[in-house]
């Protein structure tokens, strides 16, 4: 049981500014389990949206709220993945071989591609965001969940294109048993939380974005970074709920 809350730790200082308790002998094994928890922070996350959305949307019209709540949401992890999400297109704009795009990734300066990528991502998801109900438990839930799956599924199926980056790291703990755990706690939530053909498409959206992911990041940085993972993250999560705000009932 210690383990499993060590995990959950890790992962969630990991990916948001939440204080949490400080966790000492974090070795190899610990990371490994935290890449499992992957999901449930997405479930914890799902839960704050859906949270606040039902909060401020009470409270006052449900374009403003949307606004509201995706800048809590964006504050609550940091921004952490919108970085990796400009630091990754600025990169991929550069049109450099792979040690330079590699070096531009590295760069904390935003750049025109980056700034333009955050701006589709937020514009995107504020749209989204004013056309869930509020209501609406699972597709605040899965979306994020489906999300933090991804990027273990990006783990799996790429090499890490730094030695001793981020993507490195993680991609040394990975085990085909993390990652069948990962993936079934991201069916199993989109199954339990979703009609099943709502479900199947934002499964079947992960996996496209992840596997047409994989194959670029492979080909323009020949494997995966941390701000890689952070900026398919942010793609998940683009592409699932614009698609969802689509039709079946999720509409206001």
């Amino acid at each position: 049981m210690r383990s499993v809350f060590k995990s959950l730790v890790l992962v969630m200082a990991f990916g948001t500014i939440v204080p949490m308790p400080a966790v000492t002998g974090v070795d190899d094994a610990a990371l490994r389990r935290s890449i499992g928890f992957f999901p449930a922070a997405g479930w914890v996350l799902g839960l704050f949206l859906w949270g606040a959305m039902w909060v401020t949307a009470h409270l006052m019209p449900h374009g403003p709220a949307a606004v509201v709540v995706l800048a809590a949401y964006v504050l609550l992890t940091g921004a952490l993945h919108l970085d990796g999400l400009a630091d990754t297109f600025d990169a991929l704009g550069s049109r450099k071989s792979a040690p330079g795009a590699l070096a531009v990734m590295k760069d904390s300066r935003i750049g025109t591609m980056g700034a333009v990528a955050v701006m589709l991502v937020l514009m995107g998801k504020v749209v989204a965001f004013a056309h869930l109900s509020a209501t609406a438990m699972g597709v605040w839930v899965v979306v994020p969940v489906l999300a933090r799956t991804s990027v273990v599924w990006l783990m799996m199926g790429t090499p890490a294109a730094r030695p001793d980056g981020l993507g490195a790291l993680y991609a040394r703990q990975l085990s085909k048993w993390t990652v069948a755990g990962a993936t079934g706690v991201g069916l199993l939530t989109a199954a339990a939380l979703m009609p099943w053909h709502e479900a199947l498409l934002v499964v079947l959206l992960a996996v496209a974005s992840t596997v047409l992911w994989a194959r670029l990041i492979r080909h323009r940085f020949g494997g995966s970074t941390g701000d890689t993972y952070g900026a398919l993250l942010e793609i998940v999560e683009w592409v699932g709920f614009l698609a969802v705000t689509g039709g079946w009932g999720y509409g206001r």
